[in-house]
């Protein structure tokens, strides 16, 4: 049931990033990365410099963050790490021993705008509860965002390896999690293994 809920969790989230959604998957075929998409960044969004192949996450979506990586930053102790299936394609969520939460990540590929899209939703002003641009993570630009259900422990990133693609984080921790007062320091800790998981696969 716990992952029923992770995987809806990470697909509301990526849909927020869709204007329109018509009940269709995203083929799950690696994809060679384009330099840059047409009429992209736009919005005030960032450009991503050095645009990211993203098979690795795609084909191992929860190769984006081992359990020793985890463990070492005190994330704290994995109960499991598994694939899911979601909307858009696929995901991992990563849950954590004694109920002290959970993350879940995947690739937002159902939105072809990227960042752009989260910074046209906060410029007209709708769509979003929360809009705060983050340093760089490893090299790539990041936006911590919501659609309500802020709250403690509970945090979503997502950050752009191309212009036209960005890995989406939702994080949920609970009591017994050393990050519940900082869930968005342990998930931008996720991102970058990610970003850096892709590096070396490139």
């Amino acid at each position: 049931m716990r992952r029923l809920v992770i995987a809806a969790a990470i697909t509301c989230t990526t849909l927020l990033l869709v204007s329109g959604c018509d009940g269709t998957t995203t083929s799950a075929s690696p994809a060679p990365a384009p330099a840059s998409s047409v009429g992209l960044p736009r919005a005030g969004a960032p450009a991503v410099q050095s645009p990211l192949k993203t098979d690795l996450l795609i084909t191992d979506p929860c190769g984006a963050a081992t359990e020793g990586e985890v463990e070492a930053v005190g994330g704290g102790t994995l109960k499991s790490a598994a694939a899911e299936d979601i909307a858009n394609g696929r995901g991992c969520a990563w849950i954590f021993a004694n109920s002290a939460g959970n993350i879940s990540g995947a690739l937002n590929v159902s939105q072809p705008d990227d960042l752009s899209h989260l910074y046209a939703l906060k410029a007209q002003g709708s769509g979003l509860t929360t809009f705060k641009p983050l340093p760089n993570i490893a090299g790539y630009p990041a936006v911590q965002y919501a659609n309500g259900g802020e709250g403690r422990g509970a945090c979503q990133l997502a950050v752009g390896l191309r212009d036209d693609v960005t890995y989406v984080l939702v994080t949920q921790l609970r009591r017994g999690s050393a990050y519940l007062e900082d869930p968005c320091g342990l998930t931008v800790k996720f991102a970058e293994f990610a970003v850096q998981h892709l590096k070396a696969a490139q």
